[in-house]
């Protein structure tokens, strides 16, 4: 798309590489430095439920189309399909999600001519300047079957507000923003910043040191799934008071 602010050409930029897609090509990436987006990826794509095989999805802001191959994987026979701003970004998607549907398209003006079971609108309402968000989310709404359900997940205040984010949020914000047309059923924090978080830098700073060794001692082996089950028991789970994001599950509200 053409007329980019200023943020989105930063994100743009960094499509020069489908970068969501490194941990399946480098075990470096998969069991070390993407322990916490692949943490997150696993708390989301385990919200649905009633998965059918004509469920039809919708990943709004689905950058190259991680979230889409996840999904596709775990429930080969659902109906996926993509949009985002970024022609760079859908074409990344469109590779690695051949049976998949996706569109270069803004969010507030996408005319799809289809409703859909879940909508899930990832780490995107932060990118997005908040004069504009009514729009798209009345759009969204406009796309959600009556029973359907999206999921969405922003940084939250604990977090250090990032360049190219316009904002962070808290339970409370997130609701007030959401509130004309969709109602919380389910919402809840993760990513925790407490002594677990540097207790793991310090084991992840480790494996990358006798990260060499991984195919020449059983045991380095070992130590990456006990890294990765440290993450998600001890850090994952978080509160308002520190977690770094957010989760909600959302109906539209009902007129």
């Amino acid at each position: 798309m053409d007329n980019l602010t200023k943020k989105q050409q930063s994100q743009e930029k960094s499509y020069i590489f489908p970068y969501h897609y490194l941990d399946l090509q480098c075990d470096n990436y998969k069991f070390l430095h993407y322990v916490e987006y692949l943490n997150l990826l696993k708390l989301i794509i385990n919200i649905p439920d009633k998965i059918q095989k004509e469920t039809s999805i919708l990943d709004a802001g689905c950058g190259d189309g991680r979230l889409c191959f996840e999904l596709s994987k775990k429930y080969p026979e659902i109906n996926i399909c993509g949009v985002d701003y970024s022609d760079r970004a859908i074409a990344f998607a469109k590779a690695f999600n051949p049976h998949g549907e996706f569109y270069v398209n803004d969010l507030a003006k996408m005319r799809l001519n289809k409703k859909f079971d879940y909508i899930f609108l990832i780490e995107t309402l932060e990118h997005i300047p908040p004069e504009n968000i009514p729009a798209i989310l009345q759009n969204l709404s406009g796309h959600l079957s009556l029973t359907g359900k999206i999921i969405i997940t922003v940084p939250s205040r604990n977090l250090p507000l990032e360049t190219k984010h316009y904002q962070h949020f808290t339970k409370e914000s997130l609701t007030r923003t959401i509130s004309d047309h969709f109602k919380i059923m389910e919402i809840k924090y993760h990513s925790a910043k407490n002594i677990h978080r540097k207790i793991f830098s310090v084991l992840r700073r480790f494996g990358l040191l006798i990260y060499p060794f991984k195919d020449k001692i059983f045991p380095v082996n070992k130590f990456y799934g006990f890294l990765n089950n440290y993450y998600s028991k001890k850090i994952s789970p978080a509160g308002s008071e520190d977690g770094f994001g957010l989760i909600a599950v959302c109906e539209k509200n009902k007129s």
